[in-house]
């Protein structure tokens, strides 16, 4: 049974100082099985405390040990709520989270009106031979991949911060054409000059002669690597240079001793109307498994928060 391993980049140490160099403060707590990154995030009226893709428990046991330090760490803040986003250090496809789910209530947290992070995501277990791994793969994207070299492709790792440069000016014309609002600038930047000297980030580009066609910033832990933001202008897709980027980074991964690859966000699986349905059948021609992640779960502080947030999760629940 494939186990994939969900100890992300957000919850590792260079996550902290990345954060740090962006002005927030961060806290790191560790309890009998369970570890949290957490990070102070501001707004006009309070702050609240994040937990970006964590806390990671070992059990549900230690999961209400988490939430519960989290919630006093955020009082001692001041916070005006707090939002954690729990998942267990590895998970099978067929694993059911439902009890964890009724153990974050029994915490009196609530789930979001919005998952911060994806819920739904596409994982691949990069731990296999190179071999194994492009077997997954549709055929095209095999053939892509054994023969993109002869459209005049070539793909191209960066760990120069400067470099970033080329995926943002892409994201830059992804939000004039399409409408989607990326990270800023700075903070893609902020990424990549703390991440990239730690080994935790690499830019993957793909290039036809002196042109980039394409960029993917990946984020890496010990055991995961997360394909975090990726861009494309419309007039490349027809060379198709995104397919050689992504397996080239996957078979890196293995080479590296990643465990786990999170493609990062796919439409939910009930919802065959969901805008994400193009881009989700993508990820899935390179192989593994769509999981469902617990989502993002809040706790508010402040009664007038409280009173908030369940207006909010009253209209997005009304929504089609």
């Amino acid at each position: 049974m494939t186990m994939y391993d969900l100890r992300s980049a957000l919850q590792d140490d260079p996550w902290q100082v990345m954060n740090e160099a962006l002005g927030k403060k961060t806290w790191r707590l560790r309890g009998p099985g369970w570890s949290a990154l957490c990070v102070q995030e501001k707004r006009r009226v309070g702050s609240y405390l994040y937990v970006p893709y964590g806390p990671v428990c070992a059990s549900q046991a230690a999961l209400t040990e988490a939430v519960r330090a989290i919630a006093a760490l955020a009082r001692t803040q001041r916070a005006w709520w707090v939002r954690v986003e729990p998942r267990p250090p590895v998970l099978s496809p067929h694993d059911n989270l439902t009890s964890w789910r009724e153990t974050m209530v029994r915490a009196s947290f609530h789930r979001a009106a919005h998952d911060h992070q994806p819920a739904h995501t596409r994982l691949i277990d990069v731990s296999r031979p190179g071999e194994d791994i492009l077997a997954d793969a549709t055929g095209s994207i095999r053939t892509i991949h054994r023969n993109h070299h002869k459209k005049g492709l070539a793909v191209r790792r960066s760990t120069h911060p400067d470099d970033v440069t080329i995926l943002t000016s892409f994201l830059t014309r992804t939000t004039q054409e399409q409408g989607i609002r990326p990270r800023s600038h700075a903070y893609l930047m902020a990424a990549a000059q703390t991440l990239m000297p730690r080994g935790a980030a690499t830019l993957y580009t793909t290039w036809n002669n002196d042109e980039p066609l394409c960029a993917t910033l990946v984020y890496d832990s010990p055991t995961q690597r997360l394909f975090a933001h990726s861009a494309m202008p419309r007039e490349h897709r027809q060379l198709r240079p995104n397919q050689p980027l992504i397996t080239t980074a996957l078979l890196d991964a293995h080479d590296r001793g990643t465990r786990t690859a999170d493609l990062f966000g796919i439409a939910p699986p009930d919802q065959p109307e969901h805008p994400w349905n193009g881009f989700t059948q993508f990820k899935r021609s390179f192989g593994g498994h769509d999981i469902t992640h617990l989502g993002t779960w809040e706790h508010a502080l402040v009664p007038a928060v409280t009173t908030i947030q369940e207006r909010r999760t009253r209209t997005a629940r009304k929504k089609p």
